[in-house]
């Protein structure tokens, strides 16, 4: 009876975020189901099936005040994948992943880590559209989600905390291109603890992936997105071997 219950739950709140996002005038067309996966480390993801989609969402995510948020991001991706947006062409990161590969031999864990660029790219676009669709109280619940990605102590890898940065100014970019950042807030603090704990570079790279996130736009075509992914990737990759163990990443 409780997983019935649970199915009922999830699609109310599917068909919420259905007529939340029309009521805005973002029309989500394809057939969207659900399903929950109990071994799921993240939130949730959303995948093609043909010509319908399926978002995917963690067994621990279903307690989660953010789960109608989730529910509104998801379907976010699929009005972009619908829409013929370069951000979601694979082919993009394929070609700008294997121009770098051939180029700078990347390894496993760099590799990983610029992926994780690409999703933040992707997220704070299609995020425009839930932004849109939220009302007061939920927008300031997505602020206080927005904060828990923020790191405030490095590691001591120089790839890791490459990454930990660009998600750090992902996180701040995304409140910033909402104007709901607040200078003297919890998150802003630890990030300026995180990037002086860096040095005097980090700073200057803080300050590009947090300009170059909060101004990318959904209107660039293919060619200048791809340029601008490849802008961006290189700069990370800079980031990550800026060190003195740079034999210790080849």
């Amino acid at each position: 009876m409780r997983a019935a219950r649970a199915d009922k739950s999830l699609e109310n709140t599917l068909d919420w975020a259905l007529d939340r996002m029309k009521q805005k005038g973002f029309l989500v067309k394809s057939r969207v189901s659900l399903s929950v996966d109990p071994k799921l480390a993240i939130m949730g993801y959303a995948k093609k099936e043909g010509s319908s989609h399926r978002i995917i969402i963690s067994e621990w995510a279903l307690d989660s005040d953010m789960l109608g948020g989730l529910i509104l991001h998801e379907l976010s991706h699929v009005y972009f994948t619908e829409s013929g947006a370069p951000s979601h062409d694979g082919e993009i990161l394929d070609e700008v992943m294997g121009r770098l590969t051939e180029r700078e031999g990347l390894r496993a864990k760099e590799s990983e880590f610029l992926v994780d660029a690409f999703n933040h790219l992707q997220n704070i676009l299609v995020d425009d559209l839930v932004f849109a669709v939220l009302e007061a109280k939920e927008l300031e619940m997505t602020r206080r989600f927005f904060s828990e990605w923020v790191s405030e102590k490095p590691s001591g890898d120089p790839v890791l905390d490459a990454a930990l940065l660009a998600r750090n100014a992902f996180a701040v970019a995304s409140l910033k291109r909402r104007d709901l950042s607040d200078w003297n807030d919890e998150m802003t603090l630890r990030n300026r603890e995180f990037v002086a704990a860096l040095g005097r570079q980090a700073e200057s790279d803080f300050d590009w992936l947090e300009t170059f996130l909060e101004k990318s736009s959904p209107d660039w075509g293919r060619e200048e997105f791809a340029a601008s992914v490849q802008e961006y990737f290189e700069r990370i990759l800079s980031m990550m071997r800026a060190s003195g163990r740079l034999d210790d990443l080849r």
